[in-house]
């Protein structure tokens, strides 16, 4: 098999995960969002009410003008306190305890989104167990080979519902092409490893952009990647991973990596 061939089908799975459980789960959603309209309707009835009481009752305090406030104020002002907050984890997890499987329940991926995007992140991740598990598995796998060139992530892996367009496997890989990079320079067939890789990677650049012609930094990221993966495999360093491997293997679950850094990883999720 070609070296374009053998990324072929990293290409066709990248930002395309399985979910062989999204009917279920949409489904669920809908449940959920109908249910919670009701409620949020009836909830916002009672704020209105409540307010209208508190308006009342200010208006009969400053006609009184006696300086007095009635515990009647104190009271309705609770009220309105107690009916105005609002628990989005309480919300969500009625939810995440219908569509995910048990061992997750502890585990709220979703809560790594912004709070708008909090109830489609859910949704999208329980469709897709096995993908997400295998996902998280190959971050794990990156994480421990980076870590053999002198590359840290730290352990915690979050997971984020996105529309901003961010890279950062240019930056993760730097320190494997620097290496790789020094070692082919002592080989009298440097020049051809390195036009041959430089190829891979522009073929690759091109079949990605024909897939992804909107996200232009996942396929600097990919092609980049092909590039490494070509130079490491030319190398042939033996007591170091081939670190484009596990990120091969994440991007053939469907998701990305969005960003990563001592503190952990962000693993993007593509939209329902």
């Amino acid at each position: 098999m070609t070296a374009l061939g053998t990324w072929l089908p990293v290409l066709d799975r990248v930002l395309r995960p399985a979910r062989p459980d999204a009917e279920r789960c949409v489904r669920e959603g809908e449940r959920h969002r109908e249910a919670r309209r009701i409620i949020e309707g009836a909830r916002a009835a009672s704020l209105a009410e409540c307010a209208g009481r508190i308006e009342r009752a200010r208006a009969a305090v400053f006609a009184a003008n006696d300086g007095t406030v009635p515990r009647l104020m104190t009271d309705l002002e609770r009220e309105w306190l107690t009916l105005a907050r609002t628990d989005p984890d309480g919300v969500l997890m009625d939810l995440w305890a219908r569509i995910a499987p048990r061992s997750w329940h502890d585990h709220k991926r979703w809560r790594g989104s912004d709070a708008a995007a909090q109830l489609d992140a859910a949704i999208a991740l329980a469709s897709d167990v096995p993908g997400v598990e295998a996902a998280e598995s190959a971050m794990g796998a990156l994480r421990s080979s980076l870590g053999a060139w002198g590359t840290r992530i730290g352990a915690r892996v979050r997971w984020r519902a996105t529309e901003s367009e961010t890279e950062c496997v240019i930056g993760l890989l730097a320190r494997p092409l620097a290496t790789v990079r020094a070692a082919i320079a002592l080989d009298p067939a440097e020049g051809v490893v390195r036009s041959r890789s430089e190829g891979v990677a522009r073929a690759v650049r091109d079949a990605a952009l024909v897939r992804f012609p909107a996200r232009p930094l996942v396929v600097e990221g990919l092609a980049h990647a092909a590039l490494v993966d070509s130079l490491v495999r030319a190398a042939s360093l033996a007591d170091l991973p081939n670190p484009v491997t596990p990120l091969r293997d994440l991007w053939r679950t469907g998701y990305a990596l969005a960003e990563a850094d001592a503190s952990g990883a962000s693993l993007e999720i593509p939209p329902l």
